[in-house]
């Protein structure tokens, strides 16, 4: 059948219609593509802006002087315009800048939020929020672009407001000794008693040194830094007056509070502390998984060499001859015994790629499916105690000469010895105990300490006497310490080998 010609007029103006419909379906589409793919892309630079920022902010929150805020944000400042604005000038953050501070930039098209949390109870935080009034492109040739956007009382039309947000933990406490307890008024965390009692603290830079959060004496020992003016500072929260007037003539080389460097052969007359508006909070690090098996049986070492495989122990180690090696390869040990260790001699110390493969002759404790045959990259091990109560030390050196040799992971961010919590902080499970930690480490007799991580004991009351020799420790974070008869102890601290909980968790 013919079609008649009034039909085919009909149809060719359903064909022009349909072709209109068509062309506005695809100018949209064509919108979309644009601007949704600018906007994705947009929304990605934003991001690493932010988390480039919060990174480097929460880093620098960290570093000393403490609670100078603007440090931290120019830091932050300066790797978002990095990522964002290169080569253009980065604006100049005054001094002072509170724990919050917000910058615009390209006029009130960009706006920072950034904010340091570092009176956190459970980890010190670091927040940067990068807002961007976004224009729309192909949007506004077909009528899309209505709708705007206000940044820091700036409003931008034909704009939709873009957010990116990154929170990161800060880095690490910078301190080579930090010391928790804030419960019982001006007492002195860091007791120091013989007059051969020493704390050197090395290496710290611009960070290192000793923090109680309450007072610090030295007693009749000596607190040196070496090198001198250079390793770092001390800080009291809550300094006694005998701790005040006894720390400055008897500590050598601190940078005290007036910002100079004394001379090291003379005792430094530059106050300290208090830093009565600075405090650490109590640290949170997680504990490990133990991946291992259990091996229930009690050691022995009183000569020969013995490799022990990572797992749960519920029996002592105890090593008592000048003769007797133990060797434990890298992961996570978890002593559960009430004496867990007990050392009178002889060497404690984590393998190196030389004990690969084991000797075939060689006494082997745990080590079924265990990798003895090649060296791992990672060599670094953990050692958890749990505290038996507040008194019983589980982890006692003492007499003889006994030789430690630790080195940490950053798997298990770089802790050597975790001392777990008998009970909820701020009780600890010992609040009838002044000052109401446990009583886990007891180091003594002339033991070489070679911890290159830290002793992480945050409710634990540590002793360290009468050792002196080797590398010393990295870091000790405890609830007390005291350092007795003729000990002395090295603190060399290093940012490789700290507790480290770095990263973005937003």
């Amino acid at each position: 059948m013919i079609m008649s010609r009034y039909r085919r007029r009909k149809l060719a103006g359903q064909a022009l219609i349909i072709f209109a419909l068509a062309i506005t379906a695809m100018t949209g589409l064509f919108v979309i593509a644009v601007d949704g793919g600018s906007i994705y892309l947009d929304k990605r630079r934003l991001q690493d802006a932010a988390d480039a920022g919060a990174l480097a902010g929460g880093d620098a929150a960290e570093s000393l002087p403490l609670r100078t805020y603007y440090v931290a944000h120019q830091a932050a400042l300066n790797e978002i315009y990095h990522n964002l604005f290169p080569g253009t000038a980065v604006p100049t953050v005054p001094s002072g800048a509170g724990a919050t501070y917000t910058a615009t930039a390209l006029s009130g098209t960009y706006q920072f939020v950034l904010t340091a949390d570092i009176a956190n109870l459970a980890q010190d935080t670091y927040l940067a929020v990068v807002n961007h009034a976004y224009n729309f492109y192909a949007a506004q040739a077909i009528g899309f672009g209505s709708s705007t956007c206000t940044l820091s009382g700036t409003t931008t039309t034909s704009a939709v407001c873009l957010q990116a947000r990154a929170k990161a933990l800060a880095a690490t406490y910078p301190f080579a000794l930090i010391l928790l307890d804030d419960q019982n008024l001006n007492y002195e965390n860091l007791q120091m008693a013989g007059s051969n009692a020493k704390l050197i603290l090395h290496d710290g830079g611009t960070k290192g040194g000793a923090f109680s959060n309450e007072s610090m004496t030295a007693g009749n020992g000596s607190i040196y830094f070496n090198p001198c003016g250079t390793s770092g500072d001390l800080w009291a929260v809550n300094e006694s007056s005998g701790g005040a007037s006894n720390i400055p003539s008897h500590s050598w080389g601190h940078y005290g509070d007036i910002g100079l460097y004394p001379l090291c052969t003379v005792n430094t007359l530059y106050t300290p502390y208090p830093k009565s508006t600075v405090k650490i909070p109590f640290p949170n690090y997680p504990e490990p998984a133990v991946t291992g098996p259990t091996y229930t049986p009690a050691l022995s070492a009183s000569g020969g060499t013995y490799y022990l495989c990572p797992g749960t122990f519920s029996g002592s180690l105890s090593e008592s001859s000048g003769g007797s090696t133990v060797i434990m390869y890298p992961g996570v040990y978890r002593f559960t015994s009430p004496i867990a260790l007990t050392l009178t001699g002889g060497t404690l110390r984590g393998a190196t790629a030389a004990d690969y493969p084991i000797p075939g002759a060689a006494i082997a404790i745990n080590c079924t499916g265990y990798n003895t045959t090649t060296a791992p990259a990672d060599l670094g091990l953990i050692i958890e105690l749990r505290s038996a109560d507040c008194t019983t030390n589980t982890f006692k050196v003492a007499g003889g000469s006994t030789t430690i040799t630790f080195r940490p992971s950053p798997k298990y961010n770089n802790i050597s010895f975790y001392i777990e919590l008998l009970g909820p902080y701020p009780g600890l499970g010992c609040s009838t105990s002044t000052p109401g930690g446990t009583h886990v480490v007891n180091i003594s007799g002339s033991a070489s300490l070679n911890i290159y991580g830290a002793f992480y004991g945050p409710g634990d009351n540590m002793f360290f006497c009468g050792n002196g020799a080797g590398y010393g420790v990295g870091q000790i974070v405890a609830w007390t310490m005291t350092l007795c008869g003729n000990g002395t102890i090295d603190e060399h601290y290093n940012p490789a080998y700290l507790p480290y909980f770095r990263g973005l968790i937003q």
